[in-house]
């Protein structure tokens, strides 16, 4: 898998691990929200949402039936009692039952207490349902403090004081003590009196006004019942808040519902922004450490120092002790072996240029030697001619000159060579390409090279092709590399070694081989892959007066911009072999 693939992949799964984490965290906040509506539905109305809750969530086994204990715990908390009635009336099961609440009921004796036709201490509220095949009447029972109060408040009797009428001090301790308020408004809905009124409540009512404060407590805060005087046309109201300990003087600029919804978004909203931070601590860990890691490694590099950044302890970072990715780089490994291979390279080709540079200053001090031995050789022979003091003979100035004249051609040799291989750097062209047959041509080349008395005798032999080659070559530039090659295989190897050039027919219209391939001590690796470069001798540049040590470098660069190739073969003590080919 490329890296194209893998960061892809990586990315994808980054997304989808965030998207999986929002969709949890908005999750979590809806059920936290619909759980706290239901907890302010069930304290708010318990007798109407309640009762079904702890149907749906009620057990049946053989010990009979068992209902949810946080519902349970609600009752409790609303001060209230529940009883669960068999088909009979009787009672099979009972929590926080006070004890003048009956254990059996007749069919229309709950009915009664249920719909007030009958006194009763407490308010009912009955929840009549079939599950498992079994129908459950409910029956839940709590306190009835507004009936008690309002019927008190009406025959109670009143004291004027200052113009005011006032309510018995026992009956205002009861009304107090219940969190209660009282209004006695006359036929137009303004109020008379009131005691322990709080500030919402209002003084003057319309018809509808008092009718939905009836109907709808949840809506308003405070439970509210009301007698009318059809007599005197007044109308006591009498009214408790829907959740006790709260204070019902208060304004509820905001409703519960609304503080619920603001608490889970705010919290949602944090927990995304806790959870996109560190996401993105993670990213930058798994992303953007190897990143920023690969980074120095290239700011090292353009230091020049290859190898990879350390940590603390001495180890890559990218890799661990037993020389594996680490996960956070796995996705990175393209590119980290490619900087490896890119170190490595730029290494190898410092060490190259710094040996080259040694080699360059070897070369060019052992080039200077030979520049300066003729040069001492004519300088001497010259201050001998010149001597007034010495009357030379004709044979010894013959002599003096020959041997100039042999330095001065050295010289020539070795500043043309070098001449060539700057030619050949910046990518000379032949002058012009001829066409010659090869046969005739190299045996006359041949020829001439073995009549040098320095080569010896009959250590050349050549074989030619079966057939007439012909070929479009630039003979000067041949003949020279001809000469080169003979003269390293002659010179540089014992007296008795023999040299066999080859021309080598590699089919019809495919090209030849001129191969030479001597007999003598071979090369060792290092020298047969460093032959042809220009500052690199395999022998010190003093071991032969003959020759410059750019000989090959030539050789090569000649033979390249004639179209053709040079390919060498060599073993220590086993003789070399140099092809050139042209295809």
């Amino acid at each position: 898998m490329n890296i194209k693939r893998r960061l892809t992949l990586k990315f994808v799964l980054q997304l989808a691990i965030t998207g999986v984490v929002v969709l949890s965290i908005s999750a979590v906040t809806l059920t936290w929200i619909l759980l706290r509506f239901l907890d302010i539905s069930l304290t708010r109305d318990f007798a109407n949402v309640g009762l079904e809750q702890l149907v749906e969530s009620s057990k049946i086994d053989e010990d009979g039936i068992h209902f949810a204990p946080s519902l349970l715990e609600q009752v409790k908390k609303n001060k209230g009692w529940l009883q669960s009635l068999n088909e009979d009336g009787q009672v099979e099961s009972a929590y926080n039952t006070p004890k003048d609440v009956p254990n059996h009921y007749g069919p229309g004796e709950v009915v009664a207490y249920w719909m007030g036709a009958q006194p009763f201490p407490y308010q009912l509220a009955l929840w009549i349902q079939e599950k498992n095949g079994k129908q459950f009447t409910l029956v839940y029972g709590a306190p009835n403090v507004l009936d008690p109060l309002l019927k008190k408040v009406k025959e109670a009797s009143f004291t004027d004081v200052n113009g005011e009428s006032l309510l018995p001090e026992d009956l205002e301790k009861e009304i107090k003590s219940a969190q209660a308020f009282v209004q006695l408004i006359d036929s137009s809905g303004k109020e008379m009196l009131s005691y322990n009124r709080p500030n919402m409540i209002p003084t003057e009512y319309s018809v509808p006004e008092l009718a939905l404060r009836t109907m709808y407590s949840d809506r308003y805060g405070y439970h509210v019942l009301s007698s009318f005087d059809k007599e005197s046309g007044r109308t006591w109201i009498i009214g408790e808040p829907n959740i006790k300990g709260t204070d019902p003087g208060k304004t509820v600029w905001v409703p519960e519902e609304v503080k619920v919804v603001i608490i889970g978004s705010s919290v949602m909203l944090i927990a995304l922004l806790i959870a996109f931070v560190l996401l993105s601590l993670w990213q930058a860990h798994r992303f953007g450490a190897p990143m920023l890691h690969m980074l120095v490694w290239l700011d090292s590099i353009g230091n020049a120092i290859y190898t990879e950044p350390m940590d603390r302890k001495g180890h890559r970072r990218s890799r661990t002790p037993a020389g594996k990715w680490r996960r956070r780089f796995r996705v990175f490994a393209d590119v980290m072996v490619s900087i490896e291979k890119l170190s490595a390279t730029l290494k190898r080709d410092q060490m190259m240029r710094e040996e080259t540079e040694s080699l360059r200053e070897e070369w060019i001090a052992g080039v200077t030697h030979d520049l300066k031995t003729p040069l001492s050789s004519i300088t001497g022979y010259a201050h001998l001619l010149a001597e007034p003091s010495y009357d030379w003979s004709n044979e010894e100035v013959r002599k003096f000159t020959a041997t100039m004249l042999d330095k001065s051609a050295h010289m020539d040799m070795l500043i043309s060579d070098l001449a060539m291989t700057y030619r050949l750097k910046s990518g000379i062209k032949p002058p012009e390409l001829m066409e010659v047959e090869l046969n005739t041509w190299l045996k006359q080349a041949l020829d001439q090279a073995a009549a040098n008395p320095a080569y010896g005798k009959q250590r050349i032999v050549f074989h030619p092709a079966h057939t007439e080659v012909r070929a479009q070559l630039y003979t000067p530039w041949l003949d020279r590399v001809v000469n080169n090659l003979t003269a390293n295989a002659l010179l540089h190897n014992p007296p008795d070694t023999k040299l066999t050039v080859s021309l080598i027919l590699k089919g019809k219209d495919s090209g030849y081989i001129i191969q030479f391939a001597d007999d003598g001590d071979g090369m060792d690796e290092e020298t047969m892959i460093r032959l042809f470069e220009r500052y690199y001798r395999g022998t010190d540049t003093a071991t032969t007066s003959n020759g410059s040590g750019l000989g090959m470098a030539i050789s090569k660069g000649l033979i390249e911009c004639m179209g053709g190739q040079i390919v060498v073969e060599s073993q220590a003590g086993k003789g070399t072999i140099i092809k050139l080919i042209w295809s």
